[in-house]
């Protein structure tokens, strides 16, 4: 009968809408993985470095462009080599051992890390327009505070991302994470090359 407790557990409309979003997320996730991880890299992204900008450094005008580069890192590096990575290592040392675990947060820092740096520094970098060797002083000078900075944060970060979180989840994972630490990347990639 209409209305009845049939209808009621199959309608969407009394849903809780964050469960709904996270179902549409789930979706959007197994129907297109790599375009779902730009996205939410790109949201990642931009809102570090709003924050930084806005609660860190206060001191200037909100630069729309810097965010701008910070988002399109996300959208058009960080999501789609995440979703190769760490899907990559998923496949290659499967499971969620201690010692599976250790392993992928050694290749993650030790190898992937330095690389990530490269690739955002000269990302960011490339876009100021400023010439190459701006592009090649700015990654020399910023590289070994961004990999070190990066081992106070993800050894444990990552430590829990390899133990429980799903694989299809990793990169939201990591970007809900990544706000706080993208404030990081985004003070450091901001600072005038020496």
């Amino acid at each position: 009968m209409p209305g009845g407790a049939a209808d009621d557990a199959s309608s969407d409309d009394g849903k809780n809408p964050l469960l709904a979003a996270w179902d549409g997320y789930n979706v959007l996730l197994e129907e297109q993985p790599l375009l779902t991880k730009a996205l939410t890299s790109l949201v990642g992204f931009s809102a570090g470095d709003y924050l930084a900008q806005k609660f860190v450094e206060k001191g200037s005008a909100y630069d729309i462009k810097r965010t701008l580069r910070m988002g399109s890192f996300g959208a058009l590096v960080h999501g789609p080599t995440g979703h190769w990575f760490y899907g990559m290592l998923d496949g290659k040392i499967p499971g969620t051992s201690a010692g599976v675990v250790f392993t992928k947060v050694f290749i993650d820092q030790v190898l992937w890390n330095p690389i990530f740096g490269i690739m955002f520094f000269s990302y960011v970098a490339c876009l100021e327009w400023k010439g190459l060797q701006y592009v090649i002083d700015k990654t020399r000078n910023e590289l070994l505070t961004q990999v070190t900075g990066s081992w106070k944060v993800w050894p444990l970060a990552h430590a829990i991302n390899f133990r429980f979180i799903p694989s299809s989840q990793r990169v939201l994972y990591i970007n809900s994470i990544q706000i706080g630490y993208n404030c990081f990347l985004s003070l450091i990639s901001n600072r005038d090359a020496e």
